[in-house]
């Protein structure tokens, strides 16, 4: 990947995820030097102005949440970088293996081990569910799951 630098301040450098008009990358906040999550909506072919609405709604929401297991919103902004246009939402990274990563390595879970991560997610959601007006999960999945500080037979949190 050709080092591209959104802002003058986001260095992309490693695609996590994508989808149809959206790329995700690990980048490094230049004025910070601290690893960050940048989401891309690119105005392509397939714009759709529904994605728009809410990829500007998921930065809203996320703007407002202050819970230390939900990434913290540090920046949204429109760009153009070498012809291409879009949309980036800016937010912390948090260090973790996914629920997803840690099935396809072979790692099984306990009944204990499977009975804890949903009550970890449970307390989560019931935080979003509790605000006013409540914000709902709508793409919880093992992916979307990073469990972190984990230590030995530990799930982590």
């Amino acid at each position: 990947m050709n080092e591209t630098i959104l802002k003058n301040r986001y260095s992309l450098q490693k695609l996590l995820g994508r989808n149809t008009g959206r790329r995700t990358f690990l980048a490094e906040d230049l004025i910070t030097k601290k690893l960050v999550v940048v989401k891309i909506l690119y105005f392509n072919q397939d714009w759709d102005w529904d994605a728009l609405k809410l990829f500007e709604r998921e930065a809203q929401t996320l703007k407002s949440i202050f819970h230390f297991n939900i990434p913290r919103y540090l920046d949204f902004f429109e760009f153009e970088e070498d012809n291409t246009k879009g949309f980036a939402l800016v937010q912390t990274s948090i260090e973790g293996q996914s629920l997803q990563e840690c099935m396809d390595s072979g790692r099984h879970f306990s009944d204990l081990e499977v009975k804890e991560i949903a009550k970890s997610l449970l307390t989560i959601l019931k935080s979003l569910h509790d605000r006013n007006p409540p914000v709902i999960h709508r793409d919880i999945k093992p992916s979307n799951i990073l469990l972190n500080n984990r230590s030995g037979n530990s799930v982590g949190n």
